[in-house]
């Protein structure tokens, strides 16, 4: 197996969530991920002997994908900007342009679950690794009102609610739970919610009062 190069291995990953969007994880082929990677069927069972082979990798292969693209939103920003809504933002952007997800949780919605469930404990890993020193910095940290790894836990499970809500079908929900990712980050980070503007109506009944 010396002479399997790691190139051409993400290259069949990658093919794979691609197909996955496609065609679902239950009716996933081997010829499906050959044709969405470029890479031959004979390489690519050299490389994979099995679909479930090349499943067990591609649940590495996420968290590797997760971490360096955080590690790499991380670097975007200078130090004394980063905060949680980077965090965030990383988060579901990387879920919703996912290659595979955002068509499986309509198709096989107990799939991306049971991925979801089984790639939490990673992801939590991952992020209190990297973000330790951001979330030390935050108002609710600093406060003891919670502790690094609740507001960490706390995080992604706000962040998956907003990927999983369907946004077409349900726009109201979906407002509700960004608007309480908006809170928690506001609050970690100690900023006050902007005055929204009065109506005039509202302005009107205030000055009749």
């Amino acid at each position: 197996m010396s002479d399997l190069a790691p190139a051409t291995r993400d290259r069949i990953l990658e093919g794979a969530l691609l197909a996955m969007g496609r065609v679902g994880m239950r009716r996933l082929t081997m010829s499906d991920v050959s044709e969405r990677s470029g890479v031959s069927r004979g390489t690519v069972y050299r490389y994979f002997p099995s679909k479930e082979d090349l499943l067990a990798v591609l649940a590495e292969y996420e968290r590797d994908r997760f971490s360096d693209g955080l590690r790499a939103a991380l670097a975007r920003v200078p130090e004394d900007q980063l905060g949680l809504g980077t965090v965030a933002e990383y988060i579901l952007s990387y879920l919703r342009r996912h290659p595979a997800l955002t068509l499986l949780i309509e198709t096989e919605p107990a799939f991306v679950l049971g991925f979801l469930r089984q790639q939490l404990p990673v992801f939590h890993q991952i992020t209190e690794e990297l973000l330790d020193p951001v979330m030390r910095k935050t108002v609710l940290v600093q406060e003891g009102r919670v502790s690094v790894p609740e507001l960490n836990e706390l995080l992604l499970r706000v962040v998956l609610s907003v990927f999983l809500v369907p946004g077409e079908s349900s726009k109201e929900v979906v407002g509700t739970l960004e608007g309480a990712l908006q809170t928690l980050v506001r609050l970690a980070e100690g900023k006050r919610r902007t005055p929204a503007a009065r109506s005039p109506a509202g302005r009107g009944r205030r000055a009749a009062g």
